[in-house]
């Protein structure tokens, strides 16, 4: 199977299985830490700005650079594999300082889950063919994000999973896209689902994409732009309900495209899983609007094998 169609499938596999990972158990967020890379250490990163800030969320090299962030905290360690040599080397050293750690990965065998004290096991459909990440991520996410809050049953996900696909579908037929720079903008919650966004570019394209927020785009990041990038910018209100929506207006009475999604008057969570969801399906019908079968970073052998060697050796 083509890594293309596989995400495909991927996706649509969200709507039955993601409310499977609604972690019943709820945690102090002023004792929890979240450490992970890529994709993992995002999902962490919605948890902390979910929490008001008061998780801390990392990558591993800053709490092995700095290992006094754990202190009176608990570290949960997000890694799918459990073969990322950074979070072990994490797990390790945690645990020589007597700090309590929990692995959240899909292999619950692996050397990660070794090292820590407890597992919590990802249970989702796979295809099993490499692939840009998908319901990974967000297994991580909601998994992640429940353990400080009340999430309640995700009764509404198929309605914003189409109501996602619908919209992306709308997009692409108001806007070119061009597959050259992505850039994303978004507030509060909203800003690492853009660099969630940031990631699937480099993934399936082999394109360059930043995330910002809409303040820190303005800036400095703003006078880097060109005609053909492509702007999307993510709408939750956040403290100036017309910001976003006149940044995309004066970007584009300027000649500078931008794709406005609107999400206010949806809750966090659904305003969360939407952004995403819409992120995903754009990412997917570009692809294959430009015929691509398989996403750049599992045909670039060369780049391929330098990442794992760095990661996981």
């Amino acid at each position: 199977m083509d890594s293309i169609a596989a995400m495909e499938l991927e996706i649509g596999y969200q709507v039955q299985d993601l409310p499977k990972m609604i972690q019943p158990n709820k945690i102090n967020p002023d004792c929890c830490l979240f450490i992970g890379s890529g994709d993992s250490f995002v999902a962490g990163l919605i948890a902390h700005y979910a929490s008001k800030r008061r998780a801390i969320s990392c990558n591993p090299m800053d709490f092995l650079l700095n290992p006094c962030i754990a202190y009176k905290r608990q570290i949960y360690i997000t890694s799918i594999s459990g073969r990322t040599n950074a979070n072990i080397l994490s797990s390790k050293v945690a645990r020589k300082h007597k700090i309590r750690t929990t692995a959240i990965t899909r292999t619950p065998e692996s050397i990660l889950a070794k090292y820590c004290d407890d597992i919590i096991k990802l249970s989702y459909k796979s295809t099993g063919v490499l692939t840009s990440g998908t319901i990974g991520f967000t297994s991580c996410m909601l998994s992640c994000l429940s353990l400080l809050s009340d999430v309640k049953e995700l009764n509404y996900i198929d309605k914003i999973y189409f109501q996602a696909k619908v919209e992306a579908d709308g997009l692409l037929e108001k806007h070119f896209m061009d597959t050259s720079s992505f850039i994303f903008l978004g507030d509060g919650l909203l800003f690492p689902v853009g660099i969630y966004g940031a990631l699937k570019v480099n993934e399936i394209f082999g394109s360059k994409s930043y995330a910002y927020t809409v303040e820190e785009f303005c800036h400095s990041p703003i006078f880097s732009i060109r005609p053909r990038d492509t702007i999307i910018i993510f709408d939750n209100g956040g403290y100036d309900k017309k910001r976003a929506r006149l940044l995309s207006k004066r970007l584009d009475k300027i000649s500078h495209s931008s794709l406005y999604v609107d999400l206010n008057n949806l809750t966090v969570m659904e305003a969360v899983l939407k952004s995403i969801f819409l992120t995903q399906f754009l990412m997917l019908k570009i692809a294959k609007r430009n015929g691509l079968k398989d996403c750049f970073f599992t045909c670039n052998k060369e780049l391929l094998k330098l990442s794992s060697d760095f990661i996981y050796k």
